[in-house]
């Protein structure tokens, strides 16, 4: 298998996602993923077609494919993708492989802790926390932003979607929100008055030019915030604190939650960025048990 060739029952797959409106750079991770997954199976003279793919074959890919973990949980998802769209099996689910890893990788902060990150930032890592904490953006929103999508009262959102432009969405922007970011601006503005592309984070190169952020330099610089806070954090953890912050705190109802993360399906808001929280769950144990003491004490 060479190149990008993964076989007539993967490319067709790849095809009805693109009939169902996919980006172009969506299908080229999924291909690759595929290609990926199968090259690794051949390897070992497994079947690629997705009939014959197993629950053995994913430990198989799990124990063998020589990625990051990260990555390599990413490819296998695209595997259970094509696996169920020809047999309906959920392979990846059935081989239980993903689940806790998946809970054990999700990073919570709480505002304790954003208070310490917040006051300890550098510029460039403040305008993160903010755009994370108090407005849920992915860090691959953040780094859409143009100077344009700044405006008096709402900020242009380029996010996650099908589609050519992805999901474009006219976000309510608090007023501190807005502060910050001129706060950051007034910055930028005495280390580049002139940074010439127009997009609002931006870092420095080696050789002195300034340019539009890269996604691994945010999270290179949320972590090394946290490493010298002595906090555990990610980029994904600041989006998670508007989740939780936004259910526990301001009590705002589900569907509120779905909507201001600019999810597709409440399930999703539930099981990725909804913590327990320990205080809340031992004042509804305590309370459940009082109310059900009363059918003993009849």
């Amino acid at each position: 298998m060479s190149g990008l060739d993964i076989g007539i029952q993967a490319e067709s797959y790849l095809s009805t996602l693109r009939r169902k409106g996919r980006k172009e750079s969506t299908i080229i991770c999924y291909r690759n993923g595929l290609r990926q997954c199968f090259a690794c199976l051949m390897r070992d003279h497994r079947s690629t077609l997705a009939e014959d793919i197993s629950t053995d074959d994913v430990h198989y890919l799990w124990e063998n494919l020589t990625v990051k973990e990260e990555v390599r949980q990413g490819y296998l998802r695209n595997l259970a993708g094509f696996v169920q769209f020809y047999t309906g099996r959920d392979v990846v689910k059935q081989a239980d492989i993903l689940r806790n890893r998946e809970v054990r990788n999700r990073v919570f902060i709480d505002r304790q802790d954003y208070a310490v990150l917040i006051h300890n930032a550098t510029p460039f890592q403040r305008i993160i926390l903010v755009l994370g904490g108090m407005m849920g953006l992915r860090r691959v929103e953040m780094l859409a932003l143009t100077d344009e999508d700044v405006c008096s009262g709402h900020l242009v959102i380029h996010g996650k979607g099908h589609g050519n432009e992805g999901l474009v969405i006219n976000a309510y922007m608090p007023a501190i929100v807005r502060e910050e970011i001129e706060r950051y601006r007034r910055w930028k503005s005495t280390v580049m008055p002139d940074s010439g592309d127009g997009f609002l984070i931006q870092t420095r190169s080696r050789r002195g030019q300034w340019s539009r952020a890269t996604p691994q330099q945010v999270s290179d610089a949320v972590k090394e915030l946290g490493r010298c806070c002595g906090i555990e954090v990610t980029t994904h953890s600041l989006r998670r604190l508007y989740a939780t912050t936004l259910y526990y705190e301001i009590a705002a109802d589900l569907q509120t939650v779905k909507c201001l993360m600019r999810h597709s399906s409440v399930d999703t808001t539930l099981r990725c960025y909804i913590q327990a929280n320990d205080t809340k769950a031992r004042t509804a144990a305590r309370e459940v048990s009082e109310m059900l003491r009363e059918c003993i004490d009849v």
